[in-house]
Formats: C-alpha cells, structure tokens, sequence
C-alpha cells in the first residue's frame, strides 16, 4: 500500500478536524474537484468516504494511527508519500540496500536517495552495510508501519477476499486460502505430494500471475513459493518439509539464495541452529519418503 502526497495531505486535514470538500481544498490549494477524485482513491483504500460534501475517515486502527502521525510530523509527508512506507515497511528489519530494493520493488537509485533523507533526521539507522528504523525515536512510525503491513498480508484485488499473502510484488501474489480458489495456481507445500512428499495440509497454497498462469511450474518456483510461506510462518514442520524437498532436487535448486536454505544446510551437516530441526528429525522423515540425505551427513 502507497500513498500519494495528496493523500496524505488530506488525511492529515482529517486529523486537524478540517472534513469539509471545500476547506480541505483551499487548504492545500487544490480544486474541489481534484480533492473529490483522491478522496475516491482513499475509498478505495477503505480509509475514508464522502457524504454531504465532507470527507468522513473510517474508525478502523489503520486511519487511527495515520491521522496521529501525520498530524504530530507533517514533515514526514513527502517522506511517507509514493514509495517511501514501502521502504519503510522493508526496513523494519535491518537489510542491505539490494535487500531494500528487492523487498520495496523500487530502483537502487531510489532508496540510496530515500536513505540520505531518512538518515539526515535519524528515521533509519545504519550498521555497517544495513540500515534499519530507528524505532527508539520513532515508535509510532513503526506500529503504523506495522499496522500497513498486517493489512497489505490480507488484502490484495489480484487475490479472493480473506486470503493469507506471503509474498507479492507488481508480477505476482503467493497466497493461501482455506476455500477453492479459481483466480491462481495451486503452488508451495500444496504441490509437494506430485512431487512425491504428501503433506496433509489445512490449506491451500496459490500463486497468481498474469503472465505466467499458463506456465508449468518450475521445482525452484515450487520451493521459493514455499520458502514464501516459511518467511511468514517458520515452523519446525515446514523447514523439514523444505529440507526433504531441498535434498530430492538439489541439482535444479543448488543456485537458491536464501537464509533458510543456508540454515538447513548447516542442519544438514549436522550443525544445530536455533528454531530448525535437528539432522535426526529430518533423516526420520526422510527415510520415511524414501529420500536420500546421506551425501549431507555429518562426519563422525
């Protein structure tokens, strides 16, 4: 979710109290009718409607927050404007500029130019290569932030209402839903048992794509589906899932990246890592798929 800088002029004008078309329009120096047609944009986003020729903000927690911090750091509005909550929203865990990039889908000129703003009033921080939010001066930004984020994870126009996202950029969506759903392709954990790995599941794993719904999904587009899901929802289970499916088809996906791959290799030797299986645990289950991982064993 993104936001112009008209969008968020206006809903600071909510959080002053000024509800009326035509104030909020000389306020900002805009026509009624440009005020009319981003209120509509607003609608959209189920954050305010119109009545009567005023602008009535919806009581949900996101308008809350929005108004509280637009109205304490109006500064902040350019900021926040266009893809700055993207970055934002990315930077809630500390990552690298290539990490800020993929994760916001944004041009690396664009979030070298969004962190020299952001780190001259100490919004982000920097540690060596990572930059991240400084939540210690700006705690309300980051609930607000939070609070995007929890709602883009549920709502998505690609993808069927009350449905689970873990993954999207402007190409794709990786979602879950518990009912059928027609719109995307069956992806993820769902697919493992034609691959030979059943796994009895509560729901159901998708992807949409425009582009590529005819295609015949890849064994590394099945993985990095359900590495989607394992981000989101880390659990034993699913890593020793992810560990079986890694050690069936390692040759079509020895060039994944990815920290939960690094993780389960080190597992794979015999190492222990926090929150991840132990090399028993996914031998058990191996053995039991008929899969072989003696080439990871650990040396005795």
């Amino acid at each position: 979710m993104h936001f112009s800088k008209t969008e968020l002029q206006i809903i600071a004008e909510l959080a002053k109290g000024n509800t009326s078309i035509s104030a909020v329009a000389e306020a900002l120096k805009k026509s009624e009718k440009h005020i009319y047609r981003i209120v509509q944009k607003l609608e959209e986003k189920d954050l305010a409607s119109i009545s009567a020729g005023k602008i009535i903000p919806k009581k949900s927690t996101l308008m809350v927050r929005l108004t509280r911090v637009l109205d304490s750091y109006p500064n902040l509005i350019p900021l926040l404007a266009d893809f700055g909550i993207l970055i934002l929203i990315s930077l809630l865990e500390a990552k690298t500029v290539d990490e800020i990039t993929e994760e916001a889908d944004v041009k690396k000129s664009t979030v070298y130019a969004f962190l020299k703003k952001t780190l001259k009033i100490s919004l982000i921080k920097k540690d060596g290569d990572l930059y991240a939010l400084n939540e210690k001066l700006w705690g309300d930004v980051a609930d607000l932030l939070r609070e995007i984020r929890d709602v883009e994870r549920l709502l998505d126009p690609r993808v069927p209402y009350n449905s689970i996202i873990y993954y999207r950029d402007r190409g794709e969506v990786i979602y879950s839903n518990k009912y059928d759903s027609d719109s995307g392709e069956k992806t993820g954990f769902s697919v493992f048992e034609k691959e030979g790995i059943k796994i009895l599941l509560p729901t159901t794993y998708y992807y949409y794509s425009e582009k590529e719904l005819e295609k015949e999904l890849t064994k590394e587009d099945i993985f990095r589906h359900a590495l989607y899901v394992a981000e989101k929802e880390p659990s034993v289970r699913h890593f020793i899932f992810l560990a079986l499916f890694y050690c069936k088809f390692e040759g079509e996906l020895k060039d994944i990246k990815h920290d939960i791959v690094e993780n389960l290799k080190l597992v794979l030797q015999g190492e222990r890592v926090k929150g991840y299986p132990s090399f028993e645990e996914i031998k058990e289950k191996a053995d039991m798929y008929g899969i072989e991982i003696s080439c990871h064993r650990p040396a005795k």
